[in-house]
């Protein structure tokens, strides 16, 4: 899978945390838990479940909620790469009643 990857430029932090906190802030406030950077320069973001508001009878979140958050992370800029691996995760967290979700991306060179 690496070998597939592109190759991904170095962004601050603080610029990676912000579009992806206004990404992921709706009328609850913002589902952001943690973005963890790697060597490679991609970032992992993990966040509230509660961000994609799941029906009664929904136990996780379908691709479609998945596709319509990485179309908004595309449309607040064109050149993030959003890595095909994502999903719930256990949040290691007290406060976090449900799994978390995780989600990788990072800025294509140009």
């Amino acid at each position: 899978m690496r070998g597939q990857l592109p190759v991904f430029r170095k962004v601050q932090r603080r610029y990676a945390a912000a579009l992806i906190h206004s990404a992921l802030s709706g009328p609850g406030g913002s589902a952001l838990l943690e973005l963890r950077e790697y060597e490679d320069r991609h970032f992992r973001v993990i966040f509230r479940r509660s961000y994609f508001q799941l029906k009664p009878e929904q136990n996780a979140p379908s691709k479609s909620q998945w596709s319509t958050l990485k179309k908004k992370l595309k449309r607040r800029n064109r050149t993030v790469f959003v890595f095909r691996d994502y999903g719930e995760i256990d949040c290691g967290r007290r406060d976090a009643t449900a799994p978390c979700c995780y989600l990788d991306f990072g800025f294509m060179a140009d």
